[in-house]
């Protein structure tokens, strides 16, 4: 693919999809002035005071901390100029256990970021940022909300919202709401997105749910990095090697994501017959009591 801006082939149909975490992470890692735009758009979109000048690559796995604890591993894991931490997922199934799971991967990279002698008032914050194909339903979510594209939480008083501590910092990423609102409108008409970028690299990323690919090309005419982005991605999908280890993400993906809804369907089961029986087990003690009396 020409970087000319003023030519436009680009076979979409045979771009790996970014959001696969191996697809992402291999970007991600060989294209860290991308990484470095996107996180930019992140912040900027949730008007968040940040500029990310530059950016660091770290090993993404977080060390066992007991037998029974399974080993975590991290799309991309990150450090700033400043030194805060930031980690990036992306989660194309499994929302079931997602909040849980991001807050443990927050607590863990928190807490081994902490340097021996260090002071707990010297720690930088570290930021999590998981892109997901659905909401990410809080507690409490009135019934006529819509499904928001990009949400922040941090650690608030209930209140009056004053913000305890920026330490913890998790920004959720509604793929499938930005991609529907694609879909369903004018793409520059995204009311909730504030931020250009952001809505060029949401494109980006969500490609394969995008009918309209009109605002993809948009992004690559007027903006270098999306240039750089997408002819990064066509060269990653040509390569054989990189071909072959995606599809077979994309299997374990799928027989992954199989095996859990057949464990939940079972699961179901399991308690629809435990509810029969313990009906069936009332209505024996009634029929006893009744022969008694």
């Amino acid at each position: 693919m020409s970087n000319n801006a003023e030519k436009l082939k680009i076979d979409y149909s045979q771009l790996m999809d970014l959001r696969v975490d191996f697809a992402f992470k291999t970007f991600a890692e060989g294209n860290p002035k991308a990484l470095i735009s996107l996180l930019n758009a992140i912040f900027a979109n949730a008007k968040i005071n940040r500029v990310v000048k530059s950016v660091r690559l770290k090993n993404p796995n977080m060390d066992k901390k007991s037998i029974e604890d399974k080993l975590s591993i991290l799309d991309v894991r990150a450090e700033l100029e400043d030194g805060t931490n930031v980690l990036v997922e992306m989660h194309l199934h499994g929302k079931s256990q997602l909040k849980a799971k991001i807050v443990r991967s927050w607590a863990r990279a928190y807490s081994e970021e902490l340097g021996v002698g260090q002071r707990y008032t010297s720690q930088l914050p570290t930021i999590a940022i998981a892109f997901v194909d659905g909401a990410i339903d809080p507690i409490e979510k009135p019934k006529s909300a819509t499904d928001k594209i990009h949400s922040v939480y941090m650690i608030m008083n209930k209140d009056d919202n004053t913000v305890l501590t920026d330490a913890m910092e998790l920004h959720f990423i509604n793929m499938k709401a930005f991609a529907g609102a694609v879909n369903e409108a004018d793409s520059t008409n995204i009311r909730e997105v504030t931020d250009n970028m952001f809505v060029y690299w949401l494109s980006v990323i969500t490609e394969k749910e995008i009918v309209n690919k009109e605002i993809l090309d948009n992004a690559y005419k007027e903006k270098e990095v999306i240039r750089m982005a997408l002819s990064a991605i066509e060269r990653q999908s040509e390569d054989k090697i990189m071909r072959q280890a995606y599809q077979r993400r994309q299997d374990e993906i799928y027989f992954n994501n199989l095996e859990r809804q057949e464990h939940e369907e079972l699961k179901q089961a399991n308690q629809e017959l435990e509810q029969e029986i313990e009906k069936l087990r009332k209505r024996l003690a009634e029929l006893e009591a009744q022969a008694e009396r």
